[in-house]
C-alpha cells in the first residue's frame, strides 16, 4: 500500500476493496510519505497509464490532458506525424506539464467540444494550445466555430474543415489524428489570411515532418 505525505491512498485501492468485500485481512507492506512526483512511476507497468496517474494527483479531464501532453511532447521534439514509434514517458510528460500549465485550459476546452461528429480531443487540445500562443481569443473563437459553425460562409476555411470532418464521421470513418492536426492548422492559417477555400488539401505523397503545416 502506498500513501502520500498528506495521507492520501495512492496505490492499493483494488486490493483494499477486495479485502473489504471478502471480510478478511492480510499482512501488507505499507509505504508512507510519497510525494506527487512519484505518481507517474507507481505501478506504471501494465496496470496504470498516464491518465490514471494524473487522476490520482487531482487533475481534471485526465484522459484528454494525457493525450494532449503526449502529442505536445512529440511536437516539442519536432515529431509532427504520429507513427506510434515515439512514446513519451510519464516523467517526460510530467516535466512538460509543469513547464506548460496553461495546457490545462486547452484540455478543458477540448474535453467540452470533442464529440463523435467533430475532431478528436487530442487534436483540439494541442491545436488550441499552439494557436493560443499566437492569439488566445482567436484560438478559442476558432474552435467554437468548428463546433457550431455559427455565422460561417460556405467558403470559410473553418466551415470547410467542419464539413470535411463531419462527412467523414457520418460515413463511419475515423479522423486520423495526424491528418486532423494538419487540416486544423491549414484551416486556421487560411482563415487568418482572409482566404476562402472549397477544400483543404494534403501534400502529395502524404504528410511528413518536413512538409507539415506550421501555425501562423
Amino acid at each position: 500500500m502506498k500513501f502520500s505525505a498528506d495521507g492520501k491512498l495512492l496505490d492499493g485501492q483494488q486490493r483494499l476493496t477486495a479485502l473489504v468485500q471478502a471480510q478478511i485481512s492480510t499482512p501488507m507492506v505499507v509505504v508512507r510519505g510519497l510525494t506527487p512526483d512519484v505518481m507517474p512511476t507507481v505501478d506504471a507497468g501494465a496496470k496504470r497509464n498516464y491518465s490514471d496517474a494524473l487522476k490520482l494527483t487531482g487533475e481534471e479531464n485526465t484522459a484528454t490532458l494525457a493525450a494532449v501532453c503526449r502529442r505536445a511532447v512529440m511536437w516539442e521534439r519536432g515529431m509532427r506525424t504520429n507513427t506510434g514509434a515515439i512514446r513519451p514517458t510519464p516523467l517526460e510528460m510530467d516535466d512538460w506539464l509543469a513547464r506548460n500549465p496553461e495546457i490545462r485550459t486547452s484540455a478543458e476546452l477540448a474535453n467540452r467540444l470533442a464529440s463523435r461528429e467533430r475532431l478528436p480531443a487530442s487534436v483540439i487540445g494541442l491545436c488550441h494550445w499552439l494557436l493560443s500562443a499566437i492569439d488566445p481569443e482567436a484560438a478559442t473563437w476558432f474552435f467554437l466555430r468548428v463546433a457550431d459553425g455559427d455565422g460561417l460562409a460556405a467558403t470559410d476555411p473553418i466551415a470547410v474543415l467542419r464539413n470535411r470532418v463531419t462527412r467523414l464521421r457520418l460515413s463511419g470513418g475515423r479522423i486520423n489524428e495526424t491528418e486532423g492536426l494538419a487540416l486544423t492548422i491549414r484551416a486556421w492559417n487560411a482563415h487568418r489570411d482572409g482566404s476562402t477555400r472549397t477544400k483543404l488539401q494534403m501534400p502529395r505523397g502524404g504528410l511528413t515532418n518536413e512538409n507539415f503545416p506550421a501555425p501562423r
